[in-house]
């Protein structure tokens, strides 16, 4: 059974019912300006799970009520709508008469599970007996996948955990640390009774290598510097009758350790080990299970922009390897098109009566005439379109975002370009003015039929003899009556691509584009591999349009 969506009502300034659908989306970005309430949306999910109740002290269940509507005295409430079969359904029931009690239920496929946030109780749609369903709600959500919240500003890291013998609940950073000691084969609590000292140094340095294997791996994949010269270092000490595990970073420079506390570190090295600590090593984390829930709270707000980038595509993987995940920015480096679709992008935003809302980005009227398909996210987030691109990026405008997904994945590999998907072949001619006047390195590719070859011929006509030598359309190796992007492809490709993807083989285009774009490296390049040689060929010659312009 799996989590297919979310709805929140009555959640602080969440009235009337918000749903997060996760059943096709692997990624759910939230966006919007500061208080519009993406934070609370994360909260009230994260709220669900009973599971969850002592993590960061409760502050998801306090100060439930909408004080900006305090006549509003319903009770706060989430919903989860998990599939799941009335056999397996049945199975998660441990006791023997209450199974029996509802064999004769009707079959049925999903089922809908409410957490009342002020009875702490569980409603569950397929049964009215209130004291029955709560226990079978508990059961139900106790054997679904995990819901993990990230937020660094609420919890940082320790540079000391106390560690109790008698301690039976393992959460916050005690569980953390205790799930790497079982990764690498050993418990903190079989440490701490362990007389032989140099037995305990040998568990910590075990300790030591499987966190920093993992550590130093994910860093290096973030970090702009190319030295792996930062590391973990843990100790056992006796203070005051009691074990404290403490934690240092190590910096090697050539033949000389020192070392820090982690709060000495820069704030974007402190949130990354907390994001990957969190990810890596949570005591919810079974280490089979990848369908967790990840909330993540701003992440990466402390690193770099080129840095954010490449964890925007670490979050598109975590994504695919462990579960779904929901996240909120204000920034355009985790929302690149090359990882995330558009329309996967929610705006969240407060309306008159400060009541949050929702909406799917594409779902969005453009303040002004909409020229690409990433206009509604720059001007949500408050941005220039510009802002997207390096000074010295060269760029390549297309007709569609499709369009940019199958140059990306299936011509040769770009360094130093950008796709800039329009609407359709007008939104082209309408961009080039803005090339033109910010001095920006630039291509069009129109479709090669009748419109994009009128836009071509007119744009050709409009801007003059230099600008024309950088106006192209899609090349007809083999005498097609028209060719836009999707015909670059072989029927049979579509087909191929569709068993790769786990597609419905009747899958259009686009579904297929979005699908590859969110797809593992391992899967994209399965996907390249099976493509017919004419399709390589249309590829390989639009490649060439290209790279001959820039070394002209």
């Amino acid at each position: 059974m799996k989590y297919k969506k979310f709805i929140i009502e009555n959640y602080r300034a969440i009235e009337n019912p918000i749903t997060i659908d996760i059943e096709k989306d692997k990624i759910v970005p939230l966006i919007g300006t500061n208080e519009s309430g993406k934070t609370t949306i994360l909260q009230a999910i994260f709220a669900f799970d009973y599971a969850n109740d002592k993590e960061f002290e409760g502050r998801h269940l306090k100060n439930l009520r909408n004080f900006y509507n305090p006549k509003n005295k319903e009770s706060a409430q989430v919903s989860a709508v998990i599939n799941i079969k009335k056999e397996e359904f049945l199975n998660c029931i441990s006791n023997e008469k209450l199974r029996n009690k509802y064999s004769s239920l009707e079959d049925f496929n999903e089922v809908k599970i409410t957490r009342d946030l002020i009875k702490f109780k569980y409603k569950v749609s397929v049964i009215d007996n209130e004291e029955d369903a709560n226990l079978i709600g508990r059961e139900l959500v106790s054997r679904l996948s995990y819901i993990i919240y990230n937020d660094d500003f609420i919890e940082r890291p320790k540079n000391e955990i106390d560690i109790l013998p008698d301690q039976t609940e393992l959460f916050g950073w005690l569980g953390i640390y205790e799930m790497a000691f079982k990764k690498a084969g050993y418990s903190i609590f079989e440490l701490i009774k362990e007389s032989d000292n140099n037995i305990k140094l040998g568990i910590l340095s075990d300790v030591e290598e499987e966190i920093n294997n993992t550590l130093v791996k994910e860093w290096g994949k973030i970090s702009l510097e190319k030295s792996n010269c930062l590391s973990i270092k843990l100790t056992l000490n006796k203070k005051e009758n009691k074990n404290v595990l403490g934690i240092q970073i190590k910096e090697n420079k050539g033949k000389q350790d020192r070392f820090f506390n982690i709060e000495e570190r820069s704030k974007g090295f402190l949130w990354f080990f907390n994001f990957v600590m969190k990810i890596k090593y949570n005591p919810k984390s079974t280490g089979s299970n990848n369908d967790i829930i990840y909330l993540l709270d701003e992440p990466g707000s402390y690193l770099h922009p080129s840095a954010q980038e490449k964890l925007c595509k670490m979050i598109k993987n975590i994504s695919n390897k462990d579960g779904k995940v929901i996240y909120c920015t204000h920034t355009h480096h985790l929302l690149d098109p090359k990882y995330i679709p558009p329309k996967y992008i929610y705006l969240v935003e407060k309306d008159h009566n400060k009541e949050i809302k929702i909406n799917k980005i594409t779902n969005l009227k453009t303040k002004t005439k909409k020229t690409s398909e990433l206009q509604p996210v720059y001007e949500a987030l408050g941005i220039a379109d510009w802002d997207f691109f390096s000074q010295n990026q060269k760029i390549i405008m297309v007709e569609g975002i499709h369009d940019k997904y199958a140059i990306e994945k299936f011509c040769n590999k770009f360094e130093g370009y950008v796709i800039l998907p329009g609407v359709n072949a007008e939104s082209i001619y309408n961009n080039i003015p803005k090339m033109i006047a910010y001095d920006k390195p630039y291509i069009c590719i129109w479709d090669n039929d009748d419109e994009g070859i009128n836009y071509f011929e007119k744009s050709k006509k409009a801007f003059g003899k230099i600008e024309e030598k950088k106006m192209f359309i899609l090349p007809n190796l083999y005498n097609k009556n028209k060719v836009r992007m999707e015909e670059m492809f072989n029927d049979e490709d579509f087909k191929n691509l569709c068993e790769i993807l786990q597609l419905n083989k009747n899958s259009s285009y686009s579904s297929i584009m979005t699908a590859l774009v969110t797809s593992t490296d391992e899967i994209i390049e399965k996907c390249k591999s099976v493509i017919s040689e004419k399709t390589k060929s249309s590829f390989d010659e639009l490649y060439n349009m290209i790279i001959n312009v820039y070394k002209n």
